[in-house]
């Protein structure tokens, strides 16, 4: 009898160690770090408030219901979005800013909350890869600490950090159905220009336009490489090696592109107090993008490009240089790049897609606009 009890017990033992195992995962983030977790994140901090983004695609239900804080200033990045979410979703409210990743009170702040995961940021708003000893202290109190970039590399990161946060959630088939979505878009432009043999039109991509003398813009990092992956040349990747380039006015004036962007990340807030930065995004009307983009080109002495003469220029929401959806951004590059080539793709319908099958978020607002009507 006691012999049978023994088996009996090993068994249920061994039982529970295979059912333990078997949630138990490994996978690789995109710092190339292995990282074992015992089973899908049930509580998580996020470097980058932004990626509530990403949250809200793979937890469609609730996308705070899972956050324990969020490590960079979101009213700062993104007010618009905290807003939104707030009004949402009740929980955000209640969310809190763990600022000063560099210091210990923020990581004895984020192990008092006990989260399983901390999913970072490669770089940019909240603690990094750089952040070590932060790192150290987390992994050292149990939390698993996971690096995701929709920022440094895009081009190759995109689609791989919503891989790994679909892991970290067990949101698996999720994640993949919006890679399947982001992969068929991104190849339709890929393979179009294989055999595409004209002239690629030179780009200059300024970030932030109005908000910062002239003249910041991405080079190979952040929205920078989607310039030559849509089928055109990039001039402040091609005058400095890393992933920002700043350039004087002058460099600007002498290069003259055949095409200027700029980044919008002023809000209406913004434009109403007189500042000079473009404004796009959520909730915000055409003749508002217009007026806003006429008064940043006006401040940086920018009319005089023959880009703004001929009718293109052009502004882009600034906050897909840290998300998921910087489809929309590659779509909308090569239809002003070669307008004829891709006369057939409707970077407006894939964002309306992405909303309807991916993104329970409302879509209302203007996400890009040609600067001359």
């Amino acid at each position: 009898m006691l012999k049978t009890l023994l088996t009996v017990g090993a068994s249920s033992i061994f039982l529970a160690l295979q059912i333990c195992s078997g949630h138990a995962m490994e996978l690789t983030d995109v710092a190339g770090r292995k990282v074992t977790l015992d089973a899908p994140a049930k509580t998580i901090v996020l470097g980058d408030g932004r990626v509530l983004t990403v949250m809200a695609m793979l937890d469609k239900d609730n996308p705070v219901e899972r956050v324990d804080a969020l490590l960079s200033n979101l009213k700062q990045t993104d007010p618009v979005l905290m807003e939104y979410m707030k009004a949402r979703y009740p929980k955000m409210a209640e969310i809190p800013m763990v600022l000063g990743a560099e210091t210990g009170v923020a990581a004895e702040a984020v192990i008092a909350k006990a989260p399983d995961v901390a999913i970072l940021s490669m770089s940019g708003h909240g603690p990094g890869i750089d952040n070590k000893e932060f790192i150290d202290q987390l992994e050292a109190a149990g939390i698993a600490v996971v690096f995701i970039d929709f920022r440094q590399n895009p081009k190759e990161n995109t689609t791989a950090s919503v891989e790994v946060m679909g892991k970290v959630l067990g949101r698996e088939e999720e994640a993949a159905e919006f890679i399947a979505f982001y992969n068929e878009r991104k190849q339709r432009i890929v393979e179009r220009l294989k055999a595409f043999d004209g002239k690629r039109p030179s780009v200059f991509l300024q970030a932030h336009i109005g908000r910062f003398k002239c003249c910041v813009a991405m080079a190979q990092g952040m929205l920078g490489p989607f310039v030559d992956l849509a089928g055109g040349r990039n001039i402040s990747a091609e005058a400095v090696p890393g992933p920002v380039g700043r350039h004087t006015l002058e460099f600007l004036l002498t290069a003259n592109p055949d095409i200027w962007i700029g980044t919008a990340s002023g809000t209406p807030a913004d434009f109403e107090e007189g500042k000079p930065f473009a404004v796009l995004g959520m909730n915000v009307e055409k003749d508002l993008a217009l007026r806003s983009a006429q008064r940043s080109l006006e401040s940086e002495g920018l009319e005089v490009l023959d880009a703004v003469k001929n009718g293109n220029a052009y502004t882009i929401w600034h906050g897909f240089y840290n998300s998921p959806f910087n489809i929309y951004v590659l779509e909308a590059f090569a239809k002003w790049f070669h307008p004829d080539l891709f006369a057939d793709v409707d970077p407006e319908a894939t964002f309306a897609e992405i909303h309807r099958r991916f993104l329970p978020l409302e879509n209302g607002g203007l996400y890009s606009v040609k600067v001359r009507q």
